[in-house]
């Protein structure tokens, strides 16, 4: 749980994502989107190591290389539309805006959610237009006029997404330095 100054062991950027979350019920439902998660990682692993072994065959022989790639996305096709069918339905992105980090997020919601819930997050960030997916708990839910501000802490991500969620805060946090010089620059100037 958070105090005082453990929950600024990140960055935090403000961002406007799309977001989609699903609460999960029970232990039950928890351990199978980390199931889930971990086979996501162990795919992303063979994958790197596909991706090494097509580049050593495409150097060898060329059109062996483009079959292998060709297949290699094909199947890589096949996963993402069963994924995509299996994505609960009821629960579609919505844009909001959040504060982010690298340990977590947090977001205002009119969804009574309680602290200790864990929660699958999809977070699709702009302009990259790429998701991340990860199970999430809930450390606090602060009633508001409309529904509830969320601070969520990331219990579960893959090696991929978490290097896309490193980045698109780097990159976030890049752009706010640059727009801070520049307006101290054009108040000095």
């Amino acid at each position: 749980m958070w105090k005082g100054d453990e929950r600024r062991r990140f960055y935090r950027v403000d961002d406007r994502v799309a977001l989609r979350f699903m609460r999960l019920r029970d232990n039950n439902a928890v351990s199978a989107e980390i199931a889930k998660l971990s086979l996501d990682t162990r795919i992303e692993e063979v994958d790197a190591a596909l991706m090494q072994a097509i580049s050593a065959l495409a150097a060898q022989s060329p059109e062996g290389g483009r079959v292998a790639e060709l297949f290699n996305r094909k199947l890589a096709l096949v996963l993402e539309s069963q994924t995509a069918s299996s994505v609960n339905r009821q629960a579609t992105l919505v844009t909001r805006d959040i504060n982010l980090s690298a340990g977590g997020l947090a977001f205002s919601t009119d969804e009574p959610v309680e602290l200790g819930d864990s929660l699958l997050l999809d977070v699709l960030f702009y302009p990259e237009s790429r998701t991340i997916r990860a199970l999430a708990r809930v450390v606090a839910a602060e009633p508001q006029n409309d529904g509830y501000r969320l601070r969520l802490d990331f219990e579960r991500l893959t090696d991929n997404d978490r290097e896309l969620l490193t980045g698109h805060i780097m990159r976030l946090q890049s752009r706010q330095l640059r727009r801070r010089d520049q307006s101290a620059q054009s108040e000095n100037g």
